[in-house]
């Protein structure tokens, strides 16, 4: 699993983001489309692809995707 990766998979998971649009430094739930069906989508692919479940409380504890990645993978 890599950082790279993950934000692929976010863009792909949430409508409207344009790919290569994200980099580690966003803070997605800054993003015009961050709501709360962006969340369960959020959840649901982490889910699939990474086989974690991931809480909304994480999702709100976050701030960048790199942080979320860090949760994801176990790296925080």
């Amino acid at each position: 699993m890599s950082l790279e990766k993950f934000i692929e998979d976010f863009e792909e998971a949430v409508e409207d983001i344009e790919p290569g649009s994200l980099t580690a430094a966003t803070k997605y739930r800054e993003l015009k489309v961050w709501d709360s069906l962006a969340v369960l989508t959020v959840i649901a692919m982490v889910d699939a692809e990474y086989d974690v479940r991931l809480k909304a409380d994480t999702l709100k504890n976050c701030e960048t995707l790199e942080a979320l990645f860090a949760q994801v993978s176990g790296s925080s």
